[in-house]
């Protein structure tokens, strides 16, 4: 079997490419059955690639927000252990494509010193690329893993709008920028 990280390459290649069918073909920014979903932890804490598994603490009551080539696309607020889920279902062809695409990023636009005084000279937003932690197509075929020819297609058919699905997402490490 070859390279988590080929796969991944391989996979978003495919997802990047399969994107741009629709656009060419006048779908434009029509909604699909496809759901998607970003959660995560809201570390309180400057610096970059902030582990949040040792961060100090938590960043309780955050405004997160799901930016997508420059423009807010979704947003929620951390529950007061920092935690958040943005949830979007009948998501666009198009933001199923940025997503995929690497197009997308978790900004967190609420000021670090809400979260501790002592970090009121921090400048910058803490912000994070996403990372996909799976595609559910909620059929009830056989279980198992795919194999990369499986996971294109279920791609490709997520964005074609075949196929409904949950794509899931999590931040990687957050930095201040």
């Amino acid at each position: 079997m070859a390279p988590k990280s080929l796969v991944l390459a391989a996979v978003l290649l495919v997802a990047v490419a399969a994107g741009e069918v629709p656009r060419c073909a006048g779908l434009g920014a029509s909604s699909t059955n496809a759901s998607v979903v970003i959660s995560g932890m809201v570390p309180c804490s400057t610096g970059n690639n902030i582990n949040v598994a040792t961060a100090p603490a938590p960043f309780p009551n955050a405004t997160v927000q799901l930016q997508c080539n420059g423009r807010v696309t979704a947003g929620t607020t951390a529950d007061g252990n920092g935690n958040f889920v943005i949830s979007m279902p009948g998501a666009s062809k198009d933001l199923l494509t940025a997503v995929m695409g690497n197009q997308c990023k978790v900004v967190v636009s609420t000021p670090l010193a809400a979260c501790d005084a002592s970090l009121a000279g921090a400048i910058g937003t803490l912000s994070s690329s996403l990372k996909l932690l799976g595609i559910s197509t909620g059929g009830s075929g056989g279980g198992g893993g795919l194999d990369l020819g499986g996971i294109i297609n279920v791609i490709v058919q997520i964005l074609s709008g075949v196929l409904g699905g949950i794509v899931t997402l999590a931040p990687q490490a957050f930095s201040l920028v």
